[in-house]
């Protein structure tokens, strides 16, 4: 529910809202949601990656990271797969990992050809400080916004992701893994 002050500002944005949608794609298309939404994206995608630089890691380990916290024994392949990115491309990210100690493979119990990829520890204490980081620069993201709004804005792009691609929630309701795993949200 909205207080009177939020209400008014909320009455105010939505009026200018309506009045200028109509111009607002031919005359301006970089305000189109679309761009802003991907502008928006783009901007915490750099951020991100300047608070997880000094942990050694980049935003596209720290997915990955997060993917084998929740699922461990993933293959690179079954990885390469849920990113829809090439197994070559995911070798490489998950040799880097290896060689920074943050991730090991074992050989599958039910297939000696498959080698499982699993967090060692190092890679658990690196996943909980860039999940600080991550929270700390999203805080200071949403900032401008009140909680109402906040609230407003996460069930909005819920919706718009359910009406895209299914459930948001992934396996377990790790809304981490969902954020930064989610196909197309970035790529590999």
């Amino acid at each position: 529910m909205l207080d009177s002050d939020g209400a008014i500002r909320h009455q105010a944005v939505m009026a200018k809202t309506a009045h200028s949608d109509a111009k607002t794609w031919a005359e301006h298309p970089t305000r189109s949601i679309l761009s802003l939404v991907k502008q928006v994206q783009y901007k915490a995608y750099v951020r991100l990656e300047s608070v997880f630089q000094p942990l050694g890691v980049t935003a596209v380990q720290f997915r990955i990271l997060t993917t084998l916290s929740s699922r461990p024994g993933l293959s690179s392949a079954e990885l390469a797969r849920l990113y829809d990115v090439k197994p070559q491309t995911m070798i490489k990210q998950i040799a880097l990992l290896e060689a920074k100690g943050l991730i090991g493979r074992r050989t599958s119990p039910t297939n000696r050809r498959l080698l499982e990829l699993t967090l060692t520890e190092e890679g658990q204490a690196c996943l909980k400080l860039c999940r600080t980081g991550a929270q700390a620069m999203e805080r200071t993201l949403l900032e401008p916004l009140d909680e109402t709004e906040q609230a407003h804005l996460r069930a909005m792009l819920v919706t718009l992701l359910q009406s895209m691609s299914g459930p948001v929630v992934a396996e377990g309701d790790d809304p981490d893994i969902e954020e930064f795993s989610r196909v197309g949200v970035q790529r590999v």
